[in-house]
């Protein structure tokens, strides 16, 4: 039988690093990610390979979204030590764009395609917060359960802050103690908290996009999935403002908005498939009320990034609506999300894709893209063609629904020139025109049958209600 975790201070892991793989040049560390950043752990780690004390092998540093800050990434380390990024913000956003740090793309319900047993990042060392169960001892991986559970396998070294910030949660979140090797009680960063979004404060724009979702596509039973932002946040509060029944949840991140519908009610989960009864989830990230909500919450549990992301996990909860924004649309329907353009990074394609993918029959559900239809710069975000070089993470093949603030553009069935013309006509009318007047004197676009200039074409919806857009 395995023994029991041993008890190390930070200033330790370098030390057990060195000594576990002193016959190695190379070694793959798979970090914990988001809310349960393991912050005090990386200081510590970097701060010995800034001091090169003790001698460590080239460490690859494999993780999703790091919150707070990344000491690693600074410049003159990276011979020592790198970033190998799924998905990124804030520092790491940065240093890639400046050559400091890679980006890995795959999709989260790939993760094990990626650092599973034989792949080219199969991690060495596992580093993660966990909770431990006040009463039975037992740890929990609390905010961040995405891929640990195959880097726990794998890793000779495990290593685990124990974080008493951090919610004790259920599901398959668990970890036996005998999979940990390591232990960190002293000197631990907490957990990140974001403070809860303001639903009565939402712009005109993403209260237009809300109420369109809402009105067209949510109805009593059916499973969501949405991510954190402005849009996700629009759509959750129109949904508490029609008050549907029995709505379901299967998402990789679950933040405050999904709780509050959870709260009211409207989330039960009564009508799933998979997981009946609960919330399923990989991740939380939010407020500290989001964090005390899941704590030993039943009705909320964890699962692998690679189950809740799955197909055959997201069609058996059909019908499933699915909320994602992006970055771009170009007029043939394919959509961006990791990259500005070529030369500028931005996060990841995270669980877009499998989403999209997993419910491209409409019997299934309905998979959407939500958008303001031009950026903080005025710049239109429909575009005739996507910047060259940028991977798509929805082709115009996976028909999407968008939804900006003019209307619902529905992709599904269209031909090539009918997906044109139905995105140009959700496009913001300082853009409209011009997009609308390109395709009509291009002959290369078929237009389709009984299609008339000025006329909304099949697929679209405008916006017919009551919200006025400032300005």
């Amino acid at each position: 039988m395995k023994n029991l975790p041993k008890s190390i201070r930070q200033e330790d892991i370098a030390d057990i690093i060195a000594e576990q793989f002193k016959d190695r040049e190379m070694i793959t560390c798979y970090l914990g990610s988001n809310a349960a950043t393991p912050t005090s752990a990386m200081q510590a780690l970097t701060a010995a390979v800034k001091n090169n004390s003790p001698r460590l092998p080239f460490l690859r540093m494999v993780h999703l979204l790091l919150q707070g800050p990344v000491p690693y990434l600074e410049a003159g380390l990276q011979d020592r030590i790198m970033t190998y990024s799924i998905f990124s913000g804030g520092e790491v956003r940065q240093a890639a764009n400046k050559g400091l740090a890679f980006y890995l793309p795959c999709t989260l319900a790939n993760l094990n395609v990626l650092i599973g047993k034989g792949q080219n990042f199969a991690p060495d060392v596992a580093i993660f917060k966990v909770r431990r169960h006040p009463h039975t001892g037992e740890y929990s991986l609390g905010l961040s359960v995405e891929a640990l559970h195959t880097a726990i396998d794998l890793a000779r070294v495990v290593i685990a802050e124990v974080d008493p910030s951090m919610p004790y949660t259920l599901g398959q979140s668990l970890v036996d103690a005998q999979s940990i090797d390591f232990i960190i009680e002293e000197n631990i960063q907490p957990v990140y908290e974001h403070p809860a979004p303001d639903f009565e404060r939402l712009s005109p724009a993403e209260r237009r996009i809300g109420a369109l979702i809402t009105e067209h596509f949510i109805r009593d039973g059916v499973t969501l999935q949405t991510g954190i932002g402005k849009i996700p946040d629009a759509v959750v509060s129109m949904i508490e403002d029609a008050a549907p029944k029995d709505l379901g949840v299967q998402t990789e991140l679950y933040g405050d908005g999904l709780m509050r519908l959870q709260k009211a009610g409207i989330v039960t989960n009564r009508r799933k498939a998979a997981n009946l009864g609960y919330s399923t989830t990989s991740l939380i990230m939010g407020s500290r009320a989001l964090y005390d909500y899941v704590d030993m919450r039943s009705g909320v549990q964890m699962r692998p990034c690679t189950y809740t992301n799955a197909a055959e996990t997201i069609r058996l909860n059909r019908p499933f609506v699915s909320v994602n924004t992006a970055i771009g649309v170009d007029l043939f329907g394919n959509v961006w999300a990791d990259f500005i353009d070529p030369r500028r990074y931005y996060s990841g394609v995270g669980g877009q894709p499998d989403f999209i993918r997993a419910i491209n029959e409409p019997a299934i559900g309905t998979p959407i893209i939500a958008m303001e239809s031009v950026t903080n710069k005025g710049e239109s975000k429909i575009v005739p063609m996507h910047p060259p070089g940028i991977s798509p993470t929805a082709s115009g093949y996976d028909s999407v629904v968008l939804v900006t603030e003019y209307g619902i553009a529905d992709l599904r069935g269209l031909t090539f020139g009918g997906k044109a013309l139905a995105i140009a006509w959700v496009a913001h009318p300082r853009f409209r025109d011009e997009f609308l007047r390109s395709l009509h004197d291009d002959p290369l676009i078929t237009k389709p049958h009984f299609y008339k200039p000025g006329k909304p074409p099949e697929g679209v919806r405008l916006y017919q209600g009551n919200i006025a857009l400032e300005g």
